[in-house]
């Protein structure tokens, strides 16, 4: 049965369960809250997480309180222990994903405002250039524990394409969503499941939707199956586990697995965003407490 299917049936039964649409808690365990720098929370004041390995190893990007203010990739470790990624030559830089093999994606740009896209193994910085790409717009979002990478770039015409780099070197295209203004292919995970956003033209509200493309076919997947719900999916793991944010009056970190989505919320009820799952499901982001944001790793089902 195709992917499109298996998620078209789900649609419909949570459509008739009462059940199904109530809302529902995951249940999270092995919490671990940290702030870059414990000792000075105001430099950096903000560490946005974006990636997780089954290590617990976060990656993502730094705020220092500079003038003007510099943003660095960073990765933190379980132990504590912090390092920083600093290009030579670079204005700013972030990290993105990063896999059990401790390889690492991010982006950068240099002091011309020149834009690179990076595959880092140990001490070797590899750059990402797709070949139908504009000068210097390829990104890198994310890789698998294959060293694929999850990217995207713009032609000379300015159209947008998400793509997949084997460690072979070969590219292979992720088309658009059908009928969708707009497409991002934001994660994926080891068996090559893409999960983003797209879309809809003529949208006046500019609602982004959700969706999940499996061997050449799409399928949509909206918080609570709600149409007016903004819905970031930003991970899947290796079991089919969908992490993401809903966005409405207010908003929420969730994940979806077999028809059920799940509200993830912080180990005392607080606000979560989530940015990164793990092959194995280890979810990293952010939990709001006592006015700042810690970035977290947690377990939840």
């Amino acid at each position: 049965m195709s992917l499109l299917r298996v998620l078209a049936t789900s649609v419909v039964l949570c459509v008739f369960s009462a059940f199904q649409l109530q809302a529902q808690k995951a249940t999270c365990t092995n919490w671990n809250l940290w702030l870059l720098n414990p000792a000075n929370p105001s430099n950096p004041p903000f560490g946005d997480p974006q990636g997780v390995n089954d290590n617990r190893t976060v990656v993502g990007d730094a705020t220092f309180s500079v003038n003007p203010p510099k943003f660095w990739g960073f990765v933190h470790y379980l132990s504590g222990k912090n390092t920083y990624w600093r290009p030579a030559n670079a204005k700013f830089s972030t990290f993105e994903g990063r896999n059990n093999l401790g390889n690492t994606v991010g982006n950068y740009a240099d002091t011309l405002g020149v834009q690179h896209a990076a595959y880092l193994h140990a001490s070797t910085t590899t750059l990402i250039v797709h070949p139908k790409a504009a000068r210097h717009s390829t990104r890198a979002f994310d890789i698998n524990n294959l060293n694929t990478i999850l990217g995207d770039y713009f032609d000379s015409n300015g159209v947008h394409h998400n793509f997949k780099h084997r460690s072979n070197g070969t590219f292979l295209s992720i088309p658009n969503f059908p009928g969708s203004a707009g497409t991002l292919a934001r994660a994926f995970n080891d068996n090559g499941v893409v999960v983003g956003t797209y879309g809809l033209p003529n949208d006046p509200t500019g609602t982004e939707h959700g969706f999940i493309y499996r061997n050449g076919s799409f399928a949509t997947l909206n918080y609570r199956n709600d149409v007016r719900a903004w819905t970031d999916l930003r991970g899947i793991d290796k079991n089919g586990v969908v992490i993401g944010n809903r966005y409405t009056i207010d908003g929420n970190g969730f994940l979806y697995r077999k028809g059920i989505f799940k509200d993830i919320v912080g180990p005392n009820g607080q606000y979560v965003t989530v940015r990164g799952i793990s092959a194995n499901g280890i979810i990293t982001g952010l939990v709001t407490k006592n006015h700042a944001d810690y970035g977290f790793t947690a377990n939840c089902q």
